[in-house]
């Protein structure tokens, strides 16, 4: 089974590398800063956590996308778009990455003790399960680590 941020083991993994992210450090792809990258990832996260939605029933477009996405590829490819409203390019300083860094922590550290569904519709994937949530918010995480180099 994939990694998922509900369980206790694979969120410290995430924690323990975004304690290697700095301020400066220069991405491998994409536009975001490490500071950007943080505040894309605490908005995406708290939406998980905190949104709610009524069921939409998926199509079967994002029903083969999620269950390639979530089954079969090993990782979320360079240079995905996500949805408009978690684009943080140019929304933030970088003077507010120490803040961000232990926002990220905060939010990571919250997903095991969870213990309620997640009630939040996937713009690209459709209505996930909790456990599909768990796995989707582990690879976007891994993914922009990837992208510093982490």
């Amino acid at each position: 089974m994939r990694k998922s941020l509900f369980d206790k083991n694979s969120a410290n993994e995430i924690i323990s590398r975004i304690k290697k992210l700095e301020v400066n450090q220069p991405a491998k792809w994409g536009e975001m800063n490490p500071t950007e990258m943080l505040y894309h990832c605490n908005l995406a996260n708290t939406q998980i956590l905190e949104g709610a939605q009524d069921y939409i029933k998926a199509s079967f477009k994002q029903k083969l996308l999620r269950f390639l996405s979530l089954h079969i590829v090993p990782q979320f490819p360079k240079n995905l778009k996500g949805a408009a409203a978690n684009d943080t390019h140019g929304r933030i300083d970088t003077v507010r990455f120490d803040e961000q860094k232990n926002r990220f922590i905060e939010i990571i550290n919250a997903f095991p003790s969870r213990n309620k569904p997640v009630q939040l519709v996937h713009p690209s994937f459709g209505y996930l399960s909790t456990k599909q949530w768990g796995v989707a918010a582990w690879m976007h995480m891994d993914h922009h680590l990837r992208q510093f180099g982490i």
